[in-house]
């Protein structure tokens, strides 16, 4: 690979105007070869000095002897001309060459001749006119012999030919001839071989023959440029401060900015690179704005270093990697494919990847310090609180209640008015209302698969019936498989196009899944309207207002008296929350917990609405421990209840530094339950926050080939827990697995282009990312690095 600017180095010659105004091709420096023979001719035919004759030859005889032999050497002369007049072929460059070669074998040419050709194909080379300046490197090659040793190493460099390029340094190092910058680029040349042993030998010898350079104006850079590559950072930064010389400033800018870089000191790089005007630094500078996530101006940089580069291919990986960043993930696909399609392992050689963890996951000091309320009501949470407030709908809801013992049951279901419209003649609507008040029992005391079992044994039953579909939907909605959600959703709402609940919920699934229909939202919104039963506005409007971030249609819900069921008063406190309205979110949640006093949710929810998170984080987490070690909360909802349950909670533990007092006690309780399946998924997850990933990663193991746990978010989780182990296969074989349960995942599919990425396996991390898309969706879990080859 050509190395950059600051790790080959050319001594150039001084003339560098004179060889600008030079004719541009390397056809003249061959012409410059025949001058050299023609010197050499003239050398060789000078007369000899007369010898003295004793005797005098006779005038007159003299006189006719020399007129004879003028006639005949004119008769010869004009005979030759005419002879190559009618022979003479265009002679080729290296026929030229080739006579040179064989004629004068010893001949040396002269160096500035060749001096003159290495600044010329330097020139042409850093302007980025590569295949000319090759062209004449290659000329140069032929005529090695008259090459100094270092510069023919040189040339050797810029082709790629790091081997050759060694000898010829060495050789130059033996010859003492720039000896130290000789094995400066040995050094290189060794690192780009991956030979450490040859480069640290060569760099330790550059160090021992600086001395020699120490009247050089580039001595300083020489000294630096040492310490660089020993990882001597500082030493090295001092020195390009401290410049022997005014001259080359770019080139100490330049690798004042690598070294920067290296330690961290972005912004410094950046100011350092911007004033460069020897060579275009676009690249680079798009590269440290996109390390500091400052991803337009990254993209602007791009946009600039693409008017004029060779570099195309670079670009193209540098905006994939941005488009990674930034969920443009089809985007990303495009540039990494057109890059794979030209060489198959290209794309790894600009950029090696490594799948990764975000930090806040796992690192308390970070979470805390990037906390913010909100992120208790993104979009996802804010969906999945709807979905786990949402009700259950049975036919007789007197006679379900009477089946749960469970205080504000009445709040979780919905009575379904002409059930005998819904089942097939002949159907006992009683008997079915048994069968589906037991499973809805399960889901309202958290025993939300077996509740899910359930509802899909009786749909597989009954599967014309919309109302199975709906509630077999939200149980997958509330165990965090929107992909299945979705679907059961759509076939309820397609069973009964008046379950207008199913149909909004349906496209709260899909804009989670990030397949969000803008025909089906029309579709339904004519429905609402055209339905002479309905007020304008209703709970089904809002939450569609909700989806397209239509503040007014909310909050003219929110002003609306309405029934104060569960779903209702959890949505009017995100409308609230949303609005900036802080006393009515107070008033509203307040209201939900009287009526689900030991609900988890609930109480997050109230505690949110009546603390300031822009108080110092240390008071917050001080709030929160008080606040939730004096409420008698519902723990079995926490082990087994739904997704939502345990990441807020959990967030909220571990902002509060309470996560390894509650991963403690679940510990304590297996030792009397070790078979408790829940207890054993709780204790996993709470091992992925607090950094133990190994011995998550074993617990759920035994969930999956031991309990035979196979639902998507296990799986998923199971995943992370090995990622964080640096299992990558096993990683990669969970994602595959949950794939096929849960296919419109977002993180999943992301997570597994990350690590097919990271194993080089590039054609399978590109359809996966094409398979995603772009979208909007931010990754809980998983991101990724670069790394250092």
């Amino acid at each position: 690979m050509p190395q950059s600017d600051e790790e080959t180095l050319v001594l150039k010659a001084s003339n560098d105007s004179e060889d600008e105004s030079q004719s541009g091709s390397s056809s003249d420096e061959i012409v410059s070869i025949n001058e050299l023979i023609d010197d050499n001719k003239q050398d060789d035919e000078q007369p000899k000095e007369p010898q003295k004759d004793e005797k005098k030859p006779n005038k007159k005889k003299l006189i006719i002897i020399g007129a004879v032999a003028f006639v005949a050497i004119l008769i010869i002369i004009v005979l030759i001309v005419v002879l190559l007049k009618k022979d003479k072929k265009p002679t080729q460059a290296q026929e030229i060459i080739q006579k040179v070669e064989q004629s004068y074998k010893t001949q040396d040419f002269k160096a500035s001749k060749i001096d003159d050709m290495i600044n010329k194909a330097n020139q042409l080379y850093e302007k980025g006119n590569k295949f000319e300046a090759l062209k004449i490197y290659e000329n140069i090659a032929t005529y090695n012999q008259a090459l100094s040793s270092y510069n023919l190493g040189v040339s050797q460099m810029k082709q790629g030919r790091c081997d050759e390029a060694i000898a010829s340094f060495s050789k130059a190092i033996q010859d003492r001839e720039n000896t130290s910058v000789s094995a400066i680029n040995a050094a290189v040349c060794s690192l780009e071989l991956g030979n450490m042993q040859n480069f640290n030998y060569y760099i330790e010898l550059a160090n021992s023959f600086l001395q020699n350079e120490s009247n050089s104006p580039l001595y300083s850079y020489y000294f630096a440029l040492i310490n660089y590559y020993k990882g001597n950072y500082i030493e090295a930064l001092h020195a390009l401060n401290h410049p022997s010389s005014e001259h080359y400033k770019d080139k100490y800018a330049y690798l004042s900015a690598k070294i920067l870089t290296a330690l961290g000191r972005d912004n410094e790089a950046i100011s350092k690179l911007v004033g460069i005007k020897e060579f275009d630094t676009n690249i680079v500078l798009a590269q440290l704005y996109a390390k500091k996530a400052d991803f337009s101006k990254a993209r602007d940089h791009l946009a600039k270093a693409t008017k004029n580069t060779t570099q195309i291919d670079l670009i193209k990986m540098t905006a994939a990697m941005i488009d990674l960043k930034t969920g443009y993930y089809k985007d990303a696909a495009g540039f990494i494919k057109e890059v794979y399609d030209i060489n198959k392992s290209m794309p790894s050689s600009f950029y090696k990847i490594k799948a990764t963890l975000n930090p806040e996951i796992f690192d308390i000091n970070l979470a805390q310090s990037h906390f913010h309320d909100d992120m208790f009501f993104d979009k996802v949470r804010r969906y999945e609180t709807i979905f786990y407030f949402a009700p259950y709908k049975v036919f007789d809801a007197k006679q379900t209640m009477s089946q749960i013992r469970k205080g504000g049951v009445s709040l979780f279901l919905d009575d379904t008015d002409g059930a005998n419209k819904y089942l097939g003649a002949g159907l006992n609507v009683s008997e079915i209302n048994i069968k589906l008040s037991g499973a809805v029992a399960d889901a309202l005391n958290y025993k939300l698969k077996e509740a899910n079992a359930q509802f899909k044994k009786l749909s597989q039953a009954y599967p014309e019936h919309s109302i199975l579909q709906y509630n077999l939907a939200l149980t997958y909605a509330q165990l965090g498989n929107f992909s299945l959600a979705a679907k059961h959703f759509l076939s309820s709402y397609h069973l009964d196009q008046s379950n207008y609940l199913a149909g909004v919920f349906y496209a709260i699934a899909s804009d989670i899944n990030g397949n969000l229909s803008p025909k089906f939202i029309s579709e339904i919104m004519e429905n609402l309207e055209s339905d002479k039963n309905l007020q304008p506005s209703n709970i089904y409007t809002a939450l569609l207002g909700l989806i397209n971030q239509n503040q007014a249609v909310m909050i003219r819900y929110l002003e609306e008296p309405k029934d104060e069921t569960t779903l209702n008063l959890a949505f009017d406190t995100i409308i609230a929350r949303i609005a900036g309205f802080s006393d009515v979110m107070r008033t509203k949640s307040q209201k939900l917990l009287e009526y689900l006093p030991s609900d988890i949710v609930a109480n997050i929810l109230n505690f949110i609405a009546n603390n300031n998170s822009n108080s110092s984080i240390k008071q917050y987490a001080n709030n929160i421990q008080i606040y939730f070690k004096s409420r008698p909360l519902d723990e079995m909802a926490f082990y087994h209840g739904a997704n939502i349950i345990k990441k807020q909670y959990i967030k909220l533990l571990q902002i509060s530094g309470l996560l390894f007092y509650e991963r403690d006690k679940i510990k304590k309780e297996l030792q009397d339950a070790p078979a408790n399946v829940n207890l054993l998924q709780t204790l996993a997850y709470i091992q992925i926050f607090t950094n133990e990933f190994k011995e998550s990663f074993a617990v759920y193991n035994r969930l999956v080939d031991e309990f035979k746990l196979d639902d998507a978010n296990t799986l998923f989780l199971a995943s992370v827990a090995a990622t964080g182990a640096n299992s990558h296969n096993n990683a990669i074989a969970l994602l595959e697995l949950t794939s096929q349960t849960d296919p419109s995942a977002i993180e999943n599919r992301v997570a597994l282009g990350f690590l097919y990425q990271q194993i080089d396996n590039i054609n399978a991390a590109i359809i996966q990312y094409n398979k995603v898309g772009n979208t909007e969706h931010k990754n809980e879990f998983y991101d990724f690095m670069l790394i250092n080859k």
